[in-house]
């Protein structure tokens, strides 16, 4: 992976001073960008509500604005990579549209808890934290990624991988393989299993195995036909896939049994068991949220630092692109401020304590991006509703509109430092960058919000299709900061304290030696929560992704675009069945 200390910013694509400059913003670029984006915001979407991942796309939209670019560029001008990178640009601000609108989290927890705000409001909020993480992120563009050189790995891969394509052709076919074959064999089974029912949700164990003297096709142990599922494995890799499948096991072959048994839970099936399982796998969620959290304090006084040089920029057009977005910052306020009180009933007085958390941590979240490539977006926010726990007990909805703010502006500034990163090393224009972000936005928006309310109306939250995951930790962290342990299942609030503390021990080992043999907190706690065949199909993508790997070390970049494309196909395919079904195209098979 190419890190920014390691090439100068114009080094991956030098201009010739006797040549013309290349073409970098042009409609064609902006198109497949907002084509790329939208496709994006669909698959994270779907793949949020069911498993509590999304992706930024970065590498996956740089991939395909080439091969779409490329093709038009055979019968117009040539193709240059900063017209990629454009693309890319554009297509990861469409497609954090979801994260950034709590689609995947505060958005269901609040229809958990008894809210739901009509569509328009929630794209209107999600557009206005989508321009402040965006906003933000550019103003600490000069001082992350020049001042302070951090690497944003990710951001550095998409520019390696541009040039790369721009150099060497073979390097597009490869890749383009993986991606189109998948993507075809995931859309012929999504259509079988969901719109014909001749493949199975799941290949269950029969009820003839017994766990604990329950039958284990009632504890959903067996294998999905999810290839998107499989996708994910093979994108996440092995220690988040054996530990996913871990924390599946503990709960859903250690636990469960003993609940029915014991009375605790009245009923073995999915919905019942999950609501008293919910708990300890927020606890191994949180404790890793804790510490991740704790590592970023020394980070507070650098992302104080930065607020006050909000806007501060060099000269001629960065200095009047940083004057314009520090302007905008204020519309941004007032639009997200109608909607928190209007539909997420969030008074200004909290709204506005929580935007003063949302700068620093979004801040915070920003170093650790460019530090691990990993960024703490539910973490900062579950920070923020333990605050809001404190200042207005006893209100979990305000507690999870409070924390939607942190979170959702946080997920626009990490996506979008990865985009720039990628453009300063290949030499763009940051202000067309910026241009570009903002204006994906709106589009995001009226791609990602109808895209989960149409799941939700044909699937129904916290069903089996629609697990919820992330959605499930924001409403008991919220009621569990709002009023305190009262309330919580039978025996559940022991069993959540020592989650958590194993949380912490888990993250705070995987800092040392012992990193590369310790399970993911967070990924066990996700196994809690969604059911187990998830765990098992996922935990087998990515095992056959690491075989292929060291089988044919040659083919680890195929079989990652393999991925993608099984991820693609199946939410693309599943949310037109999903339209289908609700316009009465189609009935339900079975």
């Amino acid at each position: 992976m190419l890190a920014p200390s390691e090439v100068s910013p114009r080094s991956l694509h030098a201009v010739s001073p006797m040549s013309s400059p290349p073409s970098e913003l042009t409609p064609r670029a902006l198109v497949a960008g907002g084509l790329i984006g939208s496709v994006l915001a669909v698959t994270n979407v779907y793949m949020g509500l069911k498993t509590g991942f999304w992706e930024s796309g970065c590498v996956l939209s740089s991939l395909l604005a080439f091969g779409g670019l490329s093709a038009l560029a055979r019968r117009g001008a040539p193709l240059s990579p900063l017209e990629t990178n454009l693309s890319q640009t554009t297509a990861v601000s469409v497609g954090a549209m979801p994260a950034s609108a709590g689609l995947l989290g505060a958005v269901p927890a609040l229809t958990f808890l008894g809210t739901q705000p009509p569509g328009w409001a929630v794209a209107l909020w999600g557009v206005g934290l989508g321009t402040l993480g965006v906003l933000f992120a550019f103003s600490l563009r000069r001082r992350l990624l020049e001042e302070e050189a951090l690497p944003f790995p990710t951001g550095a891969a998409t520019a390696e991988l541009i040039s790369t394509l721009h150099s060497t052709g073979s390097a597009y076919a490869a890749r383009a393989r993986g991606l189109w074959v998948s993507g075809l064999a995931s859309v012929v089974l999504t259509w079988l299993r969901d719109a014909r029912g001749l493949v199975p949700a799941a290949s269950l164990l029969p009820s003839t195995v017994r766990v604990g003297g329950i039958g284990a096709d009632g504890l959903l142990l067996g294998i999905g036909w999810n290839p998107m599922l499989l996708g994910i494995g093979v994108l996440v890799g092995p220690q988040a896939g054996l530990s996913i499948l871990l924390g599946s096991l503990v709960a859903w072959v250690g636990l469960a049994p003993g609940l029915v048994r014991g009375g605790l839970v009245q009923g073995a099936d999915f919905a019942s068991l999950s609501s008293w399982l919910l708990w300890p796998g927020v606890g191994l969620m949180a404790g890793a949220a804790a510490t991740s959290l704790v590592s970023q304090v020394r980070a507070l006084p650098a992302a104080l630092g930065d607020l006050r040089r909000l806007g501060e920029h060099g000269e001629g057009w960065e200095s009047t692109a940083g004057q314009w977005a520090s302007r905008a910052v204020f519309a941004a306020i007032l639009l997200t401020l109608g909607m928190a009180w209007f539909a997420f009933h969030l008074s200004p007085l909290y709204f506005l304590l929580a935007l003063v958390l949302a700068f620093p941590l979004c801040a915070v979240c920003a170093r650790a991006t460019g530090q691990s490539d990993i960024a703490p977006i539910s973490p900062v926010g579950q920070l923020s509703q333990g605050g809001f726990g404190m200042v207005a007990p006893g209100q979990p909805g305000l507690n999870v509109a409070a924390a939607a703010v942190v979170s959702g502006a946080a997920s626009h500034t990490s996506a979008s430092l990865w985009s720039l990163q990628s453009g300063r090393l290949l030499g763009a224009s940051a202000s067309r960058q910026l241009f570009v972000q903002l204006s994906g936005l709106l589009l995001g928006a009226a791609v990602a919000v109808p895209t989960y309310f149409l799941l939700v109306s044909v699937h129904g939250l916290g069903s089996q299709a629609l697990p919820v995951p992330t959605g499930l930790q924001f409403k008991a962290v919220a009621e569990l900061t709002s009023h305190g342990l009262n309330g919580m299942p039978p025996s559940s609030t022991l069993a959540t304290g020592l989650a958590f503390t194993l949380g912490v021990l888990l993250s705070v080992g995987a800092r040392g030696k012992l990193a590369r043999w310790l399970p993911s907190a967070a990924a066990m706690g996700i196994g809690f929560v969604v059911p187990a065949y998830y765990a098992v199909t996922l935990c087998l993508g990515a095992l056959v992704a690491v075989v292929v790997g060291r089988l044919r070390p040659s083919a680890t970049q195929t079989v990652q675009s393999a991925g993608a494309g099984l991820i693609v196909g199946e939410s693309l395919l599943g949310v037109l069945i999903a339209a289908l079904l609700a316009l009465g195209f189609l009935q339900p098979p079975g």
